[in-house]
């Protein structure tokens, strides 16, 4: 039943998520396994990474540029926009001590997931951290999972309560938590206003902060690191973050002007902290939490004001614009309206069928049993929904993930050593 699900799901055209090799999250197993860090419980790092790239590193480098799926990589890389990149490419085509992997983003294909994923070594399923909206019924409301905060307001975190200890709620443990008991160290290169967020605070605290204030500071942050080495003889990770693609893909679109300038800031500043270092012992990863889909505002589907589908819900509709999810004992009767009210647009997911296939990973499926829907809804082509309005109004974007589409799953994975 679970392979026939996938099976049906891919006839379908939509890509369902690998976790036993192909995936995002062997990113942070292959992390583990080069610092001699992975144990047999933990999962398998990258299937098709080439042993000697990994051979003899001392320090890993995981570049996370959000929102820079396979599709958009391919359509900068070729016109022009991403030259350090392309390069790299064009290493990795000829075997020339690089490689380029085309793996699966996690599902839900969102970064409050896939951020988590890399931080812990679990999958979504594991970590609890599934989507953009979750229902948490520690707090009884539908929570914006990067801050963890209400989703109808734009800012604040349950967290900011001094009383409240973000760790309480974290589910499984820091990989940075387990390179350190192994001796290594262990580094986060990210916006100095994630600092206190509780993302980092329940994930990341065992890691050293290393806080940028403007983006074009994040390539010199990671050449400082590179050069002086803190760190000494000790083996070491080093995670860096960048935003802006994935802003600029949501807000004008992945085949934008906009996109194609952030994407090219970011190709020169990896180009001047990296390209003039020789391969040496520092494997570098470059990669991307999930692509984008473009979508049309103009047929944005109001799942979130829809009192009639409302008045069937449990709790109120969450999960990510390409993906709702809809907590209710009537899941036919859900089927049924959405079907009568937006006839042929969505494909739909029973919870149960979807954790037996592995969509959402492996292991304890405790938290998804609560914070995922009974029922799921996924969209495609130009399509993204309402799921909840934030401070009264709802969010007009021109790019969206979450689904599984190609163009939200397909994500590069580009290795190197410098």
């Amino acid at each position: 039943m679970a392979e026939g699900l996938r099976d049906q799901l891919a006839a379908l055209g939509w890509l369902p998520p690998s976790y036993d090799g192909a995936g995002l999250a062997n990113v942070p197993g292959t992390v583990l396994a080069a610092l001699g860090a992975r144990e047999e419980r933990d999962i398998p790092p990258l299937r098709d990474l080439d042993p000697t790239l990994a051979d003899g590193a001392r320090q890993v480098v995981v570049i996370l540029v959000d929102g820079l799926g396979v599709a958009q990589l391919e359509r900068l890389t070729a016109r022009g926009d991403m030259p350090f990149l392309a390069s790299l490419v064009a290493r990795a085509r000829a075997r020339d001590g690089a490689q380029l992997i085309e793996a699966t983003s996690i599902f839900p294909s969102t970064t409050a997931a896939a951020i988590t994923t890399l931080n812990t070594g679990r999958t979504p399923q594991e970590h609890g951290n599934l989507a953009y909206f979750c229902w948490v019924e520690e707090f009884g409301q539908v929570t914006q999972m990067l801050r963890w905060g209400p989703a109808v307001h734009r800012r604040g975190s349950y967290f900011d309560d001094g009383r409240i200890d973000p760790v309480r709620y974290r589910l499984v443990p820091s990989i940075h938590a387990r390179l350190r008991e192994r001796g290594a160290r262990s580094y986060v290169i990210e916006p100095e206003i994630f600092r206190n967020e509780a993302m980092t605070r329940m994930h990341a605290a065992e890691a050293e902060y290393v806080g940028y204030v403007l983006p074009s500071t994040m390539g010199v942050r990671l050449r400082q690191l590179l050069d002086q080495r803190p760190w000494g003889s000790a083996l070491a990770y080093v995670y860096a973050y960048w935003a802006g693609v994935d802003t600029t893909g949501h807000l004008y679109g992945p085949r934008s002007a906009e996109h194609a300038m952030e994407a090219a800031l970011v190709d020169r500043t990896l180009e001047r902290a990296l390209a003039t270092r020789p391969a040496g012992d520092t494997l570098v990863i470059l990669t991307a939490d999930h692509g984008h889909a473009e979508v049309d505002p103009a047929l944005l589907v109001d799942l979130d004001g829809d009192a009639e589908l409302r008045a069937l819900l449990r709790h109120p509709v969450a999960g990510e614009p390409r993906l709702a999810f809809f907590h209710t004992e009537r899941a036919d009767d859900v089927r049924a309206y959405l079907e009568r009210r937006w006839p042929g647009l969505f494909t739909f997911l029973e919870r149960e069928e979807a954790i037996a296939a592995g969509l959402f990973g492996r292991g304890d499926a405790s938290a998804a049993r609560r914070r995922v829907g009974d029922l799921c809804a996924m969209l495609s082509g130009a399509y993204a929904a309402t799921i909840q309005r934030v401070e009264g109004q709802a969010v007009h974007h021109r790019g969206a993930h979450g689904g599984m589409t190609p163009d939200e799953m397909k994500i590069p994975i580009l290795v190197w050593r410098a």
